[in-house]
């Protein structure tokens, strides 16, 4: 039978996630809908929204589980992909000097080692179909963010990773998007960070999540967000996309080689523009 639907998989499809509405937006354009998710049942009442979108299990840190679900699709689409959304992520609120090895592990499993095993094994369904490989980025990226720092060094790993793929996959005919993503609300905009008791900035902890809170005023619902971000990639030839709240700043900041005020700023807000209290000992 020939394949004439076109298709597409998206990870991190997770209930009320940017994944979630995603996965709606491109559905409704009539796209084969594959969302993705570590159980099934963290997308909820997703499958039951459109009669095109299958719900499948993915690790995207496990090779095995990749594997899995691209056997999976390809049976269904004839070999053929047509859009690879990267967008399954994860943070842990931390101290850069603080942050443990294995939360470490798992920032960069999501955020890119996984992307990378993705790219390896979807890539001959991609160039099948002249396809198109999106990345769910960050304004974190650009900023050197406390408390989130690796996030912060995941996404930026991300955007030099894509931008080598993207003059990569030029000869094969394959788009690549960068989606710069500022404030949306979702679970991973509510977090708010626990510090040890031994910590040598537990008496910032209040100050820290009170700047997180500033931060998150006025975010981007994330249904906003998908309709934004799948106009552009389905309607433009857009190659670097950019959507949420705080976006313009920070393309100013970027355009204008201002990055000296991320450190004033972030200092002022976090509290780090003074000097540590004297240790108890």
């Amino acid at each position: 039978m020939l394949h004439t639907q076109k298709s597409i998989l998206i990870t991190g499809c997770t209930k009320s996630s940017i994944g979630y509405a995603l996965a709606q937006e491109f559905a409704a354009l009539n796209y084969k809908v594959y969302a993705t998710a570590r159980k099934v049942s963290n997308m909820g009442d997703l499958a039951s929204t459109r009669p095109n979108i299958t719900l499948l299990a993915l690790d995207v840190s496990s090779p095995d589980s990749i594997a899995a679900v691209k056997q999976q699709v390809a049976l269904e689409t004839a070999g053929k992909l047509d859009i690879i959304y990267h967008n399954a992520g994860y943070r842990v609120l931390a101290m850069a000097a603080e942050t443990p090895l294995s939360e470490t592990q798992k920032t960069f499993d999501a955020n890119l080692f996984g992307i990378v095993e993705m790219n390896r094994q979807f890539a001959d369904m991609l160039v099948a179909a002249k396809g198109t490989i999106v990345f769910t980025s960050s304004l974190s990226a650009y900023t050197p963010h406390p408390s989130h720092a690796l996030y912060c060094a995941s996404k930026a790993a991300l955007h030099i990773y894509a931008g080598a793929l993207r003059t990569e996959m030029k000869p094969f005919g394959i788009r690549v998007v960068l989606v710069n993503t500022g404030g949306v609300k979702t679970d991973m905009s509510s977090q708010r960070i626990e510090l040890q008791p031994d910590s040598h900035y537990r008496y910032l902890e209040g100050k820290i999540n009170d700047a997180w809170d500033a931060i998150g005023q006025g975010q981007m619902t994330v249904e906003e967000y998908a309709k934004q971000v799948v106009r552009k990639i389905a309607k433009s030839k857009a190659t670097v996309i950019w959507s949420g709240s705080h976006t313009w700043s920070i393309w100013l900041a970027e355009h204008l080689n201002l990055q000296w005020v991320y450190d004033v700023y972030f200092a002022r807000l976090y509290g780090l523009n003074n000097a540590a209290p004297p240790q108890n000992n």
